[in-house]
């Protein structure tokens, strides 16, 4: 089982922690964490979007993420980080480093400098989705016919919805959406 940790603008997006977490209860190839510190800035970035939403909003993304972590780390070793781009992130490289992450999920791959420096890989969402769906392409085809009939009891009550497809390239995953497309092609039976 992988060991994956969990930047907070992964975390950002609806789209992307829906599948991650989804992925995750459905596939039990990885296991994930973050900080409070993660959570927090993804709670920031989230309010930014939505000043006027009520805390019962808020509240509700906390439960969802501390049900589908299977660790917040309330505490690891800190320390300068120096091969790192970005300053701001040496709290995550940190932190992965003491939960001993064999990935980092993250957005931002660039800020985190030369991968063969690090002592975990660096994935994109996109990526790290591919991959799971390399190994576990019956486990994303589920995941999809869940996500699909969700989103479409949406649409059916007059919310308004894009595509499965759409959203995910939308949240930076045009491979992965490719895939999910293929999937609910497969799954809507012959033409």
């Amino acid at each position: 089982m992988h060991h994956v940790f969990v930047d907070s603008n992964v975390l950002g997006s609806r789209t992307l922690y829906d599948w991650l977490f989804l992925l995750r209860s459905q596939s039990k190839m990885f296991s994930l964490s973050a900080t409070p510190d993660v959570l927090d800035e993804t709670h920031r970035v989230w309010r930014r979007k939505h000043p006027s939403a009520g805390g019962e909003l808020r509240r509700n993304r906390e439960k969802v993420f501390r049900e589908n972590f299977d660790e917040i780390l309330e505490d690891w070793t800190g320390g300068e980080a120096p091969n790192l781009r970005d300053k701001d992130d040496q709290h995550v490289h940190n932190a992965a480093v003491y939960s001993h992450a064999d990935i980092l999920l993250t957005m931002n791959i660039k800020d985190f400098g030369d991968p063969d420096l690090l002592p975990y890989d660096l994935y994109t969402p996109d990526e790290f989705f591919c991959l799971v769906e390399s190994s576990h392409l019956f486990v994303v085809r589920e995941v999809t016919r869940t996500q699909n009939t969700y989103w479409q009891s949406r649409r059916a009550k007059g919310d308004p919805v894009t595509s499965l497809a759409e959203a995910l390239e939308k949240a930076g995953c045009p491979k992965f959406a490719a895939i999910v497309a293929e999937h609910l092609r497969v799954l809507s039976g012959p033409i």
